[in-house]
This record gives C-alpha cells, structure tokens and sequence, in this order.
C-alpha cells in the first residue's frame, strides 16, 4: 500500500492519464478549401494539418483510382498545396489524408471548351462562386447563358451587355444545366471547380421539359447515372435525339 493512495486509485489514475493522451492523439478531419484553376494550368488548394503531422495527397480522375502526388510534415499552419502537373489533365479531384484521417471532403476542377456558337454546359462542383459572373468572366457582348424556367416552361437568358452580364448573380449548380452561346469565332475553355457532392444525392425531375446534368463529376450513360426512366421520357442531347420508347406524361423523378 502506497501512503495517501490505494491501488484502485493508482489504476483510475493511469486510466484516465490513458485516456487523455489518446484523446490528444485524434486528428479531426482536414478540410480542404480556396479551390482555384490558374488559366495557365496548374490547380490549388488550402488546407490545415496538426503540427508534426504527416499528410499525403491524392489525386484521381474517375474518383476511384487514386495515386500519391504529395506528401509533407505538417507545421500547423494553413498552406497551399499546387499542381503543376494539373495541366496535363482535364479534370482532376483531390482528397487528403492525415495519419489515416481523411480530409472531409473531395475538390477539384473540369475544364471544358466551348465552341463558336451554341453548346450546352453543367457544373458538377458545389461552391460559393458558382455566379454565372464568377464563372464566366471577362467573355465579350452577345455571349447568352439560357436556363430553363420549369415554372413558365421557356427560356431565361442572362447575356453580356456593356461588358457585364444582365443577371451576374444567377447561379450554374451541380443537377442543373444552360444553354451557352460564345458569339466569338475562337474556342474558348472555362474551368469549373469546387467541392464533389458527397454520399447519397438526388434531384428532383418535374413533370415537362427541363435541363438536367449529374450530380458528380463522372461521365455515364443514363443507367450510370440512376436516371428514373419511366414511360413517356424523351431525353434531348445537343447534337442528338435520344427516345426511351415508353409512355407516361406527368410524374416526378430523382436523378441520383
């Protein structure tokens, strides 16, 4: 027996010394943030490590094969993490993992050409600047972004005029899609980046016209991508007419 303390309270004590230390030792998830796309190429983000922790970073282009393309010892400070590399690539996510904790949640890009004229566009990322004035910066007069409007069932345009667009603030979300027209003889290319949509995601699909996109950044056909086929579905690509041969008029699906 040891003055002033019994073996039940040594244990206790031990216990609960224990239980802090491995307290102490729980990385919370890393977020990874300030998704940007430099015109030149390469892709950056912000992100937060504990100090004198390690990290490696991954990165894949169908969100299922991922590789090691950095790795590093925390400070505990916020840092940038750039890919040079990222020019090589049309689309590129990311995640991070810090001693076996991976980062809450995926970013990344996908970079698109628009031809001369018409061409229809989705973003698949979920982000703060998804504004069409965020997105398509510095394009000239007489360039159009037409949304459909299922509420009157026509066509919203939101175009450049005077150097700046009539509605700057209408957004361009994952699910959603526009009709884009490039009034220039060039093809020009947009990058769109932010956060890929995480876990179990749907949208709904009224009843009538209206443009739709996947939820993710991953190509498909339409049984990829959980579409509700019913009867009567009529499904319009640019460029091409796909009819599900099946009949029913009014109803409301999700596009998973």
């Amino acid at each position: 027996m040891i003055q002033g303390m019994n073996l039940d309270s040594l244990v206790q004590k031990a216990s609960q010394t224990k239980f802090w230390q491995k307290k102490a030792e729980t990385i919370e998830p890393p977020l990874l943030s300030d998704a940007k796309r430099f015109p030149y190429g390469p892709f950056q983000f912000r992100t937060q490590v504990p100090k004198s922790r390690e990290y490696i970073i991954r990165a894949s282009t169908d969100l299922q094969n991922w590789s090691t393309i950095g790795r590093g010892l925390a400070t505990g400070e916020m840092f940038d993490f750039l890919d040079s590399e990222a020019f090589k690539h049309s689309y590129r996510f990311y995640r991070l993992i810090a001693e076996q904790v991976q980062s809450l949640n995926v970013i990344g890009y996908a970079s698109v050409t628009l031809p001369p004229g018409f061409s229809m566009i989705a973003n698949p990322f979920i982000s703060a600047s998804n504004t069409v004035a965020e997105i398509f910066q510095n394009w000239p007069d007489g360039t159009t972004l037409n949304k459909f409007d299922t509420r009157f069932f026509r066509l919203a345009e939101n175009a450049v005029k005077l150097g700046a667009w009539t509605n700057p603030g209408e957004k361009l979300e994952p699910g959603g899609g526009a009709i884009f027209f490039n009034p220039t003889t060039d093809y020009k290319y947009v990058s769109f980046v932010g956060e890929v949509n995480q876990g179990h995601v749907s949208m709904p699909i009224p009843s009538g016209f209206s443009i739709r996109s996947a939820l993710v950044p991953q190509a498909g056909n339409l049984e990829d991508m959980g579409f509700p086929i019913a009867e009567g579905d009529v499904v319009h690509l640019f460029g091409q007419h796909w009819r599900i041969v099946l009949d029913c008029q009014n109803r409301t699906g999700k596009l998973d």
